[in-house]
């Protein structure tokens, strides 16, 4: 029998901080839109527990996870690797480690030390609020997104593109109470949560929608597991250009996804079931490096600020040649979800369907190790396999050779 127990605790920063994800913010935040909040499912069955912990932020940092979560899993009693930490990709929230240049993340560690005690009462207190239930599976699909990826005569610009089929997989996990009542629910979409520049703390569409998922659902914790949107964003477009928006907007486009979510709720959830459990593999991503330890040095010289960063980050972590990619994959009432410390493109979730059926993928996971793109892209260059590079501090930029090494993986995780 699985049982399922909830919790929930607001994340809110208490002093102001500075907001990461755009560069444009130079200072801390100025106000609170609407507060932050982190959301705890921990499952039970045969024995075995498996907690996820989501919450509304851009990602969990991998200073972070590597420090708090053995922490947490041994003052939790939990098995290694049954914690696993789960984020929005939410570019309206605070940063939780200090791995990047300052423009993508800054951290604040008082902020880490209350983020970590939240952590620890929220999956303290879902534990202890185990009951059993039921689970239903819904597939759907949403159109709120767009391909972000055109290929010019000047590069690849970061423009929406509907020539290229964007994933529109909508998917939602809800538990149910045996007596009735819905207690929990697992959304699964690929869509940036980067609506919003501005600088007021807000959990974007994702946090947004959660709330009135919930004020529709009295009783349940909800969860938004964020898909393969590497190369996806919300399509919040002006002519031919993405536009931020403001805080009224991200209401909107959150009212939106609601109500997609809730008419696939009452399209009537298949009855799923099977083992809870969890399988790890990790892999050494190789970089390419253009350039010499002596060429790494002297950038620290540079007049741009960005670079002179990049330079002191990656010579501070030993210019090494690889990252390492913590792939899972769960099973949550027989349902298969990969995840993955990295941000993703869509096309490694179009491969884990065809080798896992029914598959779900989600970055932003235990970690972040910068943006996976396929081989096609790096040839191509823009943003995600070249210029990103630079914010996420990497000695380098991924080499093709990654994408077999990631889709290998995928396949073996499934056969296991």
């Amino acid at each position: 029998m699985l049982k399922l127990g909830c919790a929930r605790r607001c994340i809110t920063p208490q002093t102001p901080v500075r907001l990461c994800g755009y560069g444009t913010r130079t200072g801390p935040f100025e106000g609170v839109a609407e507060d932050l909040w982190l959301r705890v499912h921990a499952l039970e069955q045969d024995g075995r527990r498996l907690v996820l912990a989501y919450a509304d932020l851009l990602w969990w940092n991998s200073g972070f996870a590597e420090e708090y979560r053995p922490a947490a899993e041994a003052a939790l009693g939990l098995s290694a690797g049954r914690l696993h930490l789960v984020a929005s990709h939410n570019h309206s929230g605070p940063g939780t480690g200090e791995s990047f240049i300052a423009p993508l993340e800054t951290c604040d560690a008082g902020y880490r030390r209350f983020l970590y005690g939240q952590l620890l009462a929220a999956a303290a207190e879902a534990l202890g609020d185990l009951e059993p239930v039921e689970a239903l599976r819904y597939d759907g699909e949403c159109a709120l997104n767009v391909y972000r990826r055109v290929l010019t005569p000047d590069g690849v610009q970061m423009w929406p593109n509907y020539a290229v089929p964007a994933d529109h997989h909508l998917t939602l996990l809800e538990y149910r109470r045996l007596g009735g009542g819905a207690k929990g629910l697992l959304v699964h979409y690929p869509c940036h949560a980067n609506l919003s520049n501005g600088n007021v703390i807000q959990p974007d569409y994702p946090g947004a929608a959660l709330r009135l998922l919930e004020e529709g659902m009295p009783g349940c914790t909800g969860l938004f597991l964020q898909g393969c949107t590497g190369d996806l964003r919300p399509n919040s477009v002006l002519g031919d250009r993405f536009v931020p928006c403001d805080y009224e907007r991200v209401k909107v486009f959150a009212a939106a996804f609601t109500q997609r979510c809730q008419s696939l709720l009452q399209t009537g959830g298949r009855p799923v079931e099977g083992a809870l459990g969890c399988r790890t593999e990790r892999l050494a991503l190789p970089l390419d490096q253009p350039f010499s330890p002596q060429q790494a040095q002297a950038a620290c010289q540079s007049p741009d600020e960005a670079t002179r960063l990049w330079a002191q980050k990656v010579l501070q972590k030993g210019l090494r040649a690889e990252e390492t990619l913590e792939l899972h994959l769960l099973r949550i009432a027989g349902q298969p979800v990969y995840l993955f410390n990295a941000e993703v493109v869509q096309s490694y979730a179009a491969f884990a369907r065809a080798v896992c059926p029914g598959s779900l993928c989600a970055g932003y996971a235990n970690g972040m190790i910068g943006y996976l793109a396929n081989a096609q892209q790096m040839a191509e260059g823009g943003y995600e396999p070249a210029g990103s590079a630079l914010y996420f501090a990497l000695a380098g930029v991924y080499s093709p050779r990654i994408e077999p090494l990631i889709c290998d993986a995928l396949a073996r995780l499934a056969q296991g």
